[in-house]
C-alpha cells in the first residue's frame, strides 16, 4: 500500500513540474517583445532608405540590426591590405521583396558565404565576405547617415 501510495504521490510531483515548465515555456515577456519590434522597426527603416538610395543594393544585415552594403570600388581596399581577424558566420537566409531583414539575412550573397571580420581600427565599419578565392568588401551603413 505504500509503494501505491509513492508512487502516486511521485507521479503528482512529475506531473506538476512538467505543466510548471510548459507554463512558464509559453510566457512572453513583454520587455523582451518590445524590444523585438523595435529591433524588427530599425531593420525595416534602415533597409528602406537603403533600398531608397539604390533599389537594387548589395545588402548583409549581421549583428541583429547592422547592415552593409558592397562597395563597388574594391581597389582602395586591396592597397589598404585588409587582415582577416575571425570568421563571424555565413549568410544563412536569402533576402526576398517584402520580407523583413534578419540577421545573417543578404539580398544578393548566396546561403552559405563566409562572412569574416576584419583587424585594425576599422574593425566594425568593414567586412570581408568570401566569394571564391576573393574577398570582396562590405562597409557598414549608419542609419543616421542613409
Amino acid at each position: 500500500m505504500k509503494k501505491i501510495i509513492f508512487i502516486v504521490a511521485g507521479s503528482v510531483v512529475i506531473i506538476s513540474c512538467i505543466l510548471l515548465l510548459i507554463i512558464i515555456g509559453c510566457y512572453k515577456d513583454p520587455k523582451i517583445e518590445g524590444a523585438n519590434k523595435i529591433s524588427q522597426m530599425e531593420r525595416t527603416s534602415t533597409s528602406e532608405k537603403i533600398f531608397k538610395q539604390n533599389k537594387d543594393a548589395d545588402i548583409l544585415c549581421v549583428y541583429g540590426a547592422r547592415f552593409y552594403t558592397r562597395i563597388e570600388e574594391q581597389e582602395q581596399y586591396k592597397q589598404m591590405d585588409l587582415k582577416i581577424n575571425h570568421e563571424l558566420g555565413e549568410v544563412r537566409k536569402e533576402y526576398k521583396d517584402g520580407n523583413i531583414f534578419e540577421d545573417y539575412m543578404a539580398t544578393k550573397l548566396q546561403v552559405g558565404t563566409k562572412i569574416f571580420t576584419i583587424q585594425g581600427q576599422m574593425q566594425s565599419e568593414l567586412l570581408l565576405v568570401q566569394q571564391g578565392e576573393k574577398y570582396i568588401v562590405y562597409v557598414y551603413q549608419n542609419s543616421k547617415n542613409l
